[in-house]
């Protein structure tokens, strides 16, 4: 009988071992190559609903446009809720251009290097700690800490809750501003005209301030101030955008006529009228008739789109393919007290005059209006789609320098709808947005880009889940592990 032959020989045990290595030689090849080209060609794919959105077109354009290097400092206290949001975002924007460079500064855990950011950006006072610096060939534009969040003041306040809550995270609103204004070496000025009772830029007011509105404006790159027209002033030549913000008084016939020449010039103008000229006209009307624009003296109500039971207020939906509209398309404007304006029948071919947004089939126009806002209805009120506001274009202007382009207007029958109150209400303040950057023909910039909304998840424990939970941490899951190695070992010894 012949000696068994061994089940495992040496010759069996080289060829597996070389089988071993060979797969263990392209496992490594493989990854190897994934990495290199994965180094080179990456897509970064959110897994959750809860990851933060992709970037508006707007923070796209304006990242796709960055060629020189941005230097981007995180002046943060990395324990700070915030950091956190700020730092990811920001990875965002250094994924997206690689000539984001980005650095962050704790001034606890780092105090020499955050001692050399004070000196270099004379960040000397007190309180200017928990900032973003954003620096490029020397234009820095500084992002606050309060600047980064929308917080929810008014449950604190009725003492439904006794924190204030962060709503929104106004990130990619306030770095895209920032990132636009380094990167801009051309300085955009607008002026407020003033004299005739308009809304303030730098009045609070709930109703009538326009604060909000100049926040907007910085936003956007745009340097504001005042301008008067009395006198022997002229609208200055470096006004790229003149606003006439719902004037309570009628101006002066020069001052009128300055107007006139300006847009004749190439003027870029943003005109809102509202009710409280009615018995009052200004004088506007009348230059407005020369470009093709007629405000009627009256106020329009809508049956199917009044906010409030009193109907002087709505909401308006239908909006036309023009330019400056088509960012939205799918959202709805809020209105209180307008005034028809509309394109003048019969007007001139060089103009071009053309409604933005309308009220519903059932907009009436009221013009039975009296002192103290009372209106009545008449049989003969035109019942129809009724135009509240229009955009001119005035091209081919002769002498006119390349930067200035054409004339352009966008006249509104209301001015409250911008104020303090209501701007933030539905879309207005994109709006704005979109008007000054139409205005201004800058139409990359025709893209919404608005606060994200914050969620919030809490989990509430009485002192006895806390306890049970802390025995299950503590005691359950180890015990558990340990339960189940013992049942292991008994049965391999069976």
């Amino acid at each position: 009988m012949s000696p068994a032959r061994p089940s495992y020989s040496s010759q069996r045990r080289r060829r597996v071992a070389l089988h071993v290595g060979l797969s263990i030689v392209a496992v490594a090849a493989i990854v190897t190559m994934l990495n290199y080209l994965a180094a080179r060609h990456y897509v970064r794919i959110p897994w959750s609903a809860r990851t933060r959105q992709p970037f508006s077109p707007i923070t796209r354009t304006i990242l796709a446009s960055v060629t020189n290097k941005v230097r981007v400092t995180v002046f943060f206290d990395r324990d700070e809720p915030l950091f956190d949001s700020i730092w990811s975002l920001l990875k965002e924007y250094k994924f997206a251009n690689p000539r984001i460079v980005l650095a962050s500064v704790d001034q606890e855990r780092d105090p020499a290097r955050a001692l050399a950011i004070k000196n270099q950006y004379r960040l000397n006072a007190p309180g200017q700690r928990n900032l973003v610096i954003f620096d490029c060939d020397g234009r820095t534009k500084i992002v606050y800490e309060n600047q980064l969040s929308e917080l929810d003041i008014k449950s604190f306040a009725s003492g439904q809750t006794r924190e204030i809550r962060r709503t929104h995270f106004r990130g990619e609103l306030e770095f895209t501003s920032a990132l636009l204004t380094v990167i801009s070496s051309r300085t955009v000025r607008a002026c407020f005209l003033t004299g005739h009772g308009e809304h303030q830029y730098d009045s609070d007011d709930k109703l009538m301030g326009y604060s909000r509105f100049a926040r907007v404006l910085e936003e956007n790159n745009i340097q504001y101030g005042r301008l008067s027209l009395q006198g022997t002033n002229d609208a200055p030549a470096d006004c790229q955008l003149l606003i006439v913000a719902g004037p309570k008084t009628p101006l002066l016939e020069q001052e009128l006529d300055k107007l006139d020449r300006y847009l004749d010039r190439g003027g870029r103008m943003l005109v809102l009228l509202n009710y409280e000229s009615l018995f009052r006209p200004t004088g506007l009307e009348q230059l407005l008739r020369k470009w093709g624009v007629a405000v009627g003296r009256d106020l329009v109500v809508d049956q199917d789109r009044q906010h409030t039971i009193t109907g002087q207020d709505m909401v308006v939906s239908e909006f036309t393919d023009h330019p400056l509209m088509k960012p939205l398309a799918d959202e709805r404007l809020y209105l209180v007290l307008p005034r028809s304006v509309s394109p003048l029948a019969g007007g001139s071919d060089v103009l071009q005059v053309e409604p933005l947004a309308r009220t519903s089939r059932k907009g009436r126009i009221l013009t039975d209006v009296r002192p103290g806002m009372v209106s009545y209805h008449r049989p003969k009120d035109v019942v129809g789609a009724v135009p509240l506001m229009v955009a001119v274009e005035k091209g081919g202007i002769r002498g006119v320098s390349a930067d200035r382009g054409a004339t352009r207007m966008v006249v509104v029958g209301e001015s409250v709808w911008l104020g303090n109150e209501t701007l933030p209400k539905l879309a207005n303040r994109d709006f704005a947005s979109h008007a000054v950057n139409w205005l201004l023909a800058r139409h990359e910039l025709l893209v919404g880009l608005a606060p994200q909304p914050t969620a919030e998840y809490r989990v509430n424990l009485t002192p006895g889940q806390m306890t049970a939970l802390r025995w299950i941490l503590l005691l359950g899951l180890p015990g558990f592990v340990l339960v189940v190695g013992l049942l292991v070992q008994a049965r391999r010894r069976h």
